[in-house]
């Protein structure tokens, strides 16, 4: 009888210890919950994106400088990449952007990365020699440093402007113009170059 009893207390001790299973009615309500929630987070997104995809269209098909960013610029550029494959990065910015890219890079190619370059004033910078000319942009200050960085650029029209101007280690010819910015007399005279102001040593 006392082993029975003994036994009996164990059982019940064990028992008592043991967790109760949690009611599975609770774990339904917790998993529908969460399908319910998933559900109308993901039609939210999806009406969120269609608006934004609805306002971007919108903004492309409205915005004229959206529009040539998309038709001029990329559309554009991704011709000449596939019409042109086996080009290397310099080649692809002179077919698109044409002789002033040319001009700029012989220009890069020709100075030292520290050099202060001037340009003739405006009016000359644009001028038709030998079949050649170089377009507006050439005289967009922004445009060539974006080209020519980490060399400084300035333009005759600075000269009483930008403290550089007494600094200024080379000069850029375009035209035919700009000689009289040297300090020294050169022979041959193309009308696209870029010479240093000061006569260097041989």
């Amino acid at each position: 009888m006392a082993k029975k009893t003994i036994n009996a207390q164990q059982s019940t001790r064990r028992r008592q210890k043991s967790p109760a299973p949690k009611p599975r009615i609770e774990n339904r309500r917790t998993e529908q919950s969460g399908v319910w929630w998933s559900r109308a987070f993901g039609v939210r997104s999806m009406a969120v994106g269609l608006a934004g995809a609805v306002l971007l269209y919108m903004g492309l098909s409205m915005n004229e400088g959206y529009k040539w960013v998309w038709t001029g610029l990329l559309k554009s550029n991704w011709k000449v990449i596939r019409t042109h494959k086996n080009a290397t990065i310099e080649e692809r910015y002179a077919m698109k952007v044409g002789f002033d890219y040319s001009y700029l890079n012989y220009i890069k190619k020709n100075t030292p990365e520290d050099a202060i370059i001037l340009f003739p004033p405006h009016e000359h910078l644009s001028k038709t020699v030998d079949n050649q000319k170089l377009s507006n942009q050439i005289g967009s200050k922004k445009w060539v440093t974006h080209f020519l960085y980490p060399r400084r650029v300035l333009y005759q029209t600075e000269k009483d402007k930008n403290p550089l101007y007494n600094q200024v280690t080379h000069v850029a010819i375009t035209a035919g113009y700009g000689y009289e910015y040297l300090e020294y007399t050169v022979n041959e005279q193309p009308p696209f170059a870029v010479f240093p102001k000061r006569k260097t040593n041989p």
